[in-house]
């Protein structure tokens, strides 16, 4: 009866470590960033860029980015040729990407790319202008390699701060 007793203590001791432990692990979050950019063209349109992403083991894990085009107000009824262009060029611009990471949505004056990535994909951020010629067009520009876009893949290895002065060095503000 004595021995059965004084085992006792050190299963129920190993139990409350083990929970501590498994607690302590669910409950740990990853470094989480969050980065704007917000430009506004001449013609008055705003390109705004939100790109949360997630950190692991010193490289991104998953980014969430959502670029919003909002149209100046005199531009929404007038132009909804333009208006239909443009979302198609979006929707171009990540045809790359496979169809569950993205999802392009218009409103009464905006049209707004949400984009989900968490496999071995590469987006390119700063990469869109909106021109006046025989008409409004947005153009992309597509080159992974040009001095004035970011470009980031799901793997980069980037630490919290690493990612944040990245970032910071390409006019985001970073949180």
């Amino acid at each position: 009866m004595g021995r059965k007793k004084g085992r006792v203590f050190p299963i129920l001791l190993s139990i409350i470590f083990l929970v501590i432990i498994t607690y302590f692990f669910a409950t740990v979050k990853q470094p989480y960033v969050v980065c704007n950019k917000t430009t506004t063209n001449d013609l008055g349109f705003t390109i705004t860029e939100e790109i949360k992403t997630t950190l692991d083991s010193n490289s991104i894990e998953k980014m969430d980015i959502t670029k919003t085009i909002i149209f100046p107000e005199n531009y929404i009824t007038d132009n909804t040729a333009d208006f239909t262009k443009m979302r198609k060029t979006l929707r171009e611009a990540y045809d790359y990407l496979p169809k569950k990471t993205k999802k392009i949505t218009q409103e009464t004056d905006r049209l707004i790319a949400h984009i989900t990535i968490d496999d071995d994909e590469t987006i390119i951020l700063n990469n869109m202008d909106i021109l006046s010629d025989d008409g409004i067009k947005l153009e992309v520009n597509a080159n992974t390699k040009a001095k004035d876009v970011v470009t980031l893949k799901v793997n980069d290895k980037y630490n919290e701060g690493e990612f944040m002065t990245h970032m910071k060095k390409n006019g985001y503000t970073c949180n």
